[in-house]
This record gives C-alpha cells, structure tokens and sequence, in this order.
C-alpha cells in the first residue's frame, strides 16, 4: 500500500516516458482524506503523465483472494480517458462480471477497454466468455492481460486475450508481448448494426436500479 504518485506510481511513469508508450498499471492506494485503500488503476501518456485513475469496484472474497480484507471497493463508476490514440476505459478483474460498467463505457464512448486482471488459469474459459460478451454488447474493442504465473500458491495465469466487437478474436497466448491492430472503421461499422444501434435507454433503467440495494446477490463461499 502506498500513498498517491508513490513509488509504484513513479516506477510506471518513468517507465512510459522512457520507452515512449502509453501504459496501463495499479498500485493500492491510500487514499490521504479518508484513509481508505483502493486497487487502483492508473493510466499513463508517452510522457509519463498521468491521465487516468480507476479504483476496483467489485471485490472477490474468498480462498486466494481476500481482497475486502485488505482494501475497499471503488466508489465512483468508471469514465472514459482522454489521451491516447484510442478514448479508453479500465476495468479490473472482477468488474467485468458485472457488465454495467462495460456498457456504460461503451455509451460514454470508450472504443477499447482494458481489464487487467489476477485470475486462475483454469478459470480462463469462463472469462473468455465474459470478455467476449462485453465486446459485443458494448461495441467496443476489449483486451485482458493476466497474471502470469502463480503467486502464494493461487494458481494464476492464463493467456492474454483480445477481442473485437465483433466477437473476432484478435489474440489469445501466454507470451509476454502481443501485438494486436486496432481498427476504428470497425468500431463505426458495428456501432450502425445490431444491437449497436439499439437505444441505452440510462433513464429507463437508471429508474430501476433506484430499487436495488448495493447488497450481494447471494452470500460468498463459507
């Protein structure tokens, strides 16, 4: 846990001003008003500036993965990031799993959203499926890079996955780069289609979710 610009922060930061590229990392933050602790994801440009922050919001707790022990859950909902040449959302790990923050992104415009995340490599099929489905209802591209091997015997890892909104999969191995094209005539082409084109309808639902408390769906494993 660090404070904010600590040396996690610095480290990503001289690390994109030297190579030249924007980059995406976390760190757990304190938070110097409240106290509170947030996984916390920030972006950097190809100076090193920082030009975007998302804190964590749905938090996993259960064997291997403790994190309400140790941090809490972000408390603003995802925003799209200026700065690259792509508009760019972040979500992390568990977050995709509720995929309002996804659809949410892609309305505000997002047309790439990146999802960091620490997962069991067996689990990978499940997330490729969720990945998947967030391309394609939010129309945005999506690409998730894991942790790569096990750490304090939680078996992590998995491939890195990328995916188009089309459901295309543009990547998917265990090598530590990648490289995939991202096309923006695609992103207009299956924003015109279906159900790219089907209305979002916030204040229809936003008047739903009025009803529905922040409580858990069901209770985490015992």
């Amino acid at each position: 846990m660090e404070p904010p610009a600590g040396p996690r922060h610095r480290a990503m930061s001289d690390a994109a001003r030297e190579v030249g590229i924007g980059l995406i990392g976390g760190a757990i933050i304190r938070d110097p008003k409240t106290g509170r602790c947030h996984n916390t994801a920030l972006a950097f440009d190809t100076s090193g500036e920082l030009i975007g922050s998302y804190r964590k919001l749905h938090l996993p707790e259960e064997e291997g993965f403790w994190e309400t022990s140790h941090y809490d859950p972000g408390d603003k909902p995802p925003s799209v990031i200026h700065g690259f040449p792509m508009q760019l959302g972040i979500q992390v790990c568990s977050d995709v799993n509720r995929p309002e923050g996804s659809l949410l992104l892609g309305a505000l415009g997002a047309e790439v959203i990146v999802c960091p995340r620490a997962t069991e490599a067996a689990t990978f099929p499940r997330w490729k499926t969720v990945l998947t489905a967030n391309a394609l209802t939010s129309c945005t591209y999506v690409i998730s890079v894991p942790r790569p091997q096990p750490e304090f015997g939680v078996p992590l890892g998995g491939p890195s996955f990328a995916v188009a909104p089309t459901g295309e999969v543009l990547a998917e191995g265990t090598d530590p780069m990648i490289l995939v094209t991202l096309d923006r005539n695609v992103l207009d082409e299956v924003r015109r289609r279906y159900p790219g084109y089907l209305p979002v309808r916030a204040d229809l639902y936003a008047e739903g979710w009025k009803s529905v408390t922040s409580n858990r769906i069901a209770a985490p494993p015992a």
